[in-house]
């Protein structure tokens, strides 16, 4: 099976395999958690927005409400995986109402490599 490449439109770049992408967003994630910060500006604001609105636009399921998003910060969640419930850190949106939303970039970025890597 080839690698998937994934490319990021809001800075024009292509990471290329899918390990690669979810490593350094991943990254990210994890310092905004470790250092309690909320996103607001800047470049990876703009590629978590755009990850999470393409996201959205390929699964249906997945909310995109009207509010706009202000901000991302990490948190800690709690995921199933493998019959077993373990903490996980992950993203949180930050919508202008005031609302938030849980956020898996791996799994946002997956789908996003499946779209731009058809078979």
């Amino acid at each position: 099976m080839a690698a998937k490449t994934v490319t990021i439109e809001s800075k024009d770049y292509v990471f290329n395999t899918l390990k690669e992408a979810q490593k350094y967003y991943d990254a990210i994630v994890k310092e905004l958690y470790d250092a309690k910060l909320t996103l607001t500006t800047g470049q990876d604001f703009e590629d978590l927005k755009w990850i999470y609105t393409t996201y959205c636009d390929y699964n249906k399921s997945a909310r995109l409400t009207e509010s706009e998003i202000i901000g991302f910060k990490g948190i800690t969640t709690v995921r199933e995986k493998g019959g077993q419930y373990i903490p996980t850190e992950c993203c949180a949106i930050v919508f202008s109402d005031g609302s938030e939303e849980e956020f898996f970039t791996d799994k946002a970025l997956k789908e996003i490599a499946i779209k731009q890597n058809p078979r």
